[in-house]
């Protein structure tokens, strides 16, 4: 609306009345309102930090400064449906394979101690000697049947979840869970694309508004939400400041791949930086769309495989005391 020619607190307020989110329609309007009492957008985006970035706020600003408000915005625009497009894809790649890993865990899990209880109950009363894996099946029986179970599970999950809390809250134990999850085949590989293709991303729209390239850095790296990559990337911007290029400084921080610092160093060379990002963000993002069904198609073997196992497992420990009744006859 703002690049068609309507002015920015209107723009604003028409938004606030097509907005179906109550809460952002009251950010829009409030940032209508402060626009039209003389401030400006970055200023009153800056009160609204839980919904608007830093990096959000300083390309507003640089267009504010330039003069070219709605190239940033729409250079915003496109930043912000690219890294959408990478959310949906990785959401609709696992959320089919998670639902159906978890309704089958609990279906074993659940069925069989129900539905081999009774016989179960006839062979012990028979005095049959029950083997350990039948002794297993029965215990989980009882447990599901008896309401303690649940209220242990629960208080178990809840100590669980504040620990959990606890180790990310600290940044230390945060980054050291974040490496060795990236260290898992598969899955590790994934994060990192998805962390590398948004780094490319955002820094390749922060060079093309002309934000410096120390303040490019940071607000991309923060832009990922990876610890790991926030923590490379203070060292790269430290190298940077005292004079070295950022291709050099990425190759020797060790957290990049050679291929990206090799095409960042020739970016650099061109003077075509930005291009060269973007080249780079749409190759990562091939590779990310070509892991993520790598990663879908290896888990249906893999649930297939664990539900045999309980399956088997189910199987054989309801078989043996059957086996030894027919034995002792």
């Amino acid at each position: 609306m703002f690049g068609s020619g309507v002015s920015l607190d209107r723009s604003l307020s028409m938004l606030a009345e097509q907005q179906p989110n109550p809460r952002l329609s009251r950010v829009c309007e409030d940032l209508s309102q402060k626009i039209s009492a003389g401030r400006y957008l970055s200023n009153a985006m800056s009160q609204q930090n839980w919904l608007f970035s830093a990096m959000h706020i300083r390309l507003v600003a640089v267009g504010e400064k330039t003069g070219q408000m709605h190239v940033c915005l729409s250079q915003l625009a496109e930043l912000e449906e690219r890294q959408l497009q990478i959310e949906m894809k990785v959401r609709g790649s696992l959320t089919v394979p998670l639902i159906v890993c978890g309704f089958c865990l609990l279906m074993v899990v659940v069925a069989p101690p129900l539905l081999f209880r009774s016989l179960l109950t006839m062979l012990s009363e028979n005095g049959a000697e029950m083997p350990f894996p039948t002794k297993i099946l029965i215990f989980l029986s009882d447990a599901i049947r008896n309401p303690l179970s649940y209220v242990a599970a629960t208080v178990g999950g809840g100590i669980l979840l504040l620990w959990a809390h606890h180790q990310w809250a600290q940044p230390v134990q945060r980054l050291r869970w974040v490496r060795w999850i990236q260290t898992l085949p598969l899955v590790g590989s994934i994060l990192r694309l998805i962390s590398l293709t948004r780094f490319a991303q955002t820094l390749s729209i922060l060079q093309a508004v002309g934000v410096p390239i120390v303040q490019s850095l940071d607000y991309a790296s923060q832009a990922t939400a990876d610890p790991s990559l926030i923590e490379d990337v203070r060292g790269v911007m430290e190298r940077v400041k005292e004079g070295d290029l950022i291709g050099t400084a990425l190759q020797e921080s060790g957290g990049f791949p050679g291929a990206f610092c090799q095409s960042v160093a020739a970016g650099e060379e061109s003077g075509k930086l930005g291009d060269m990002l973007e080249s780079m963000a749409r190759m990562y993002q091939v590779d990310l769309e070509h892991g993520l069904e790598v990663l879908t198609k290896s888990l249906e073997p893999l649930m297939l495989g664990f539900v045999g196992l309980i399956v088997a497992f189910t199987v054989v420990a309801t078989m043996l005391p059957m086996l030894k009744v027919m034995d002792s006859l």
